[in-house]
């Protein structure tokens, strides 16, 4: 659109113009093209910023592992869903672009371990009273952490738990170590903090029945062994 000061100035001519002749096929005002017409015109004529705000709903969307309508595709669209509403980063990764990467298209995850994610319970997981105090003794701020709240998001959206009620549970998610051991701590690097998230995410679901999460990730299913592997920054992701 041309500037103001730069539009030419209207003007009445002195004497009357002669009317040229209007061709048969010549377009119509858009008033009496009638309301399609109308319609069309206005939507070219709408500000670029105000189209932009209009979507259309996204409809889930289908992956190799089974269409949209399936229920692995189901639930793994109501997992991703889940995963949006947390957007702390570790490394670069959120826990929904680490979930996509090292779980999701990962060919060694199966649809059945994925359905059997979304089935598991808050009783599974508990770290229980004893193991909390543990936790809680040696990191007293353990769950403000983002490194504790970034695991809870990937299990929560996984397993469809209240995260809240995780986060109360197992204090011990996202940290170093084990509370039954002297190693435990809350890892300083984003590096090894990234690497922490993602096994507590694949051991605790093996804990809680889902065997061959490690394996599928880290190579080795055994605990300590795939801990060692994630430390030293291994993996199959």
């Amino acid at each position: 659109m041309d500037p103001i000061g730069r539009r030419p100035a209207a003007f009445t001519p002195s004497t009357p113009a002669t009317p040229a002749p209007v061709p048969q096929n010549a377009a119509r005002p858009a008033s009496a093209q009638g309301p399609n017409a109308a319609q069309a015109l206005g939507h070219a004529l709408k500000s670029g910023f105000d189209a932009a705000t209009v979507k259309s709903a996204q409809a889930p969307q289908g992956t190799w592992r089974g269409p949209a309508d399936s229920e692995v595709g189901r639930t793994i669209n109501t997992i991703l869903e889940r995963l949006k509403t947390c957007d702390i980063q570790i490394k670069g990764d959120t826990p929904e672009s680490l979930f996509r990467r090292a779980i999701l298209d990962n060919k060694h995850v199966t649809n059945e371990q994925l359905l059997a994610m979304s089935k598991v319970t808050l009783e599974q997981l508990d770290s229980g009273p004893e193991t909390r105090a543990k936790v809680l003794g040696k990191i007293p701020n353990a769950r403000e952490l983002p490194v504790h709240k970034f695991t809870v998001a990937m299990m929560s959206a996984a397993t469809g738990i209240d995260p809240q009620k995780l986060s109360e549970a197992c204090p011990d998610l996202g940290m170093t170590g084990a509370p039954n051991t002297p190693l435990l701590y809350a890892a300083k690097t984003e590096r090894m903090q990234r690497s922490t998230a993602l096994h507590d995410f694949t051991d605790y679901l093996r804990g809680a029945g889902i065997k061959g999460m490690n394996k599928a990730v880290w190579g080795v299913e055994d605990r300590v062994l795939s801990a060692i592997v994630s430390a030293v920054g291994g993996g199959r992701y």
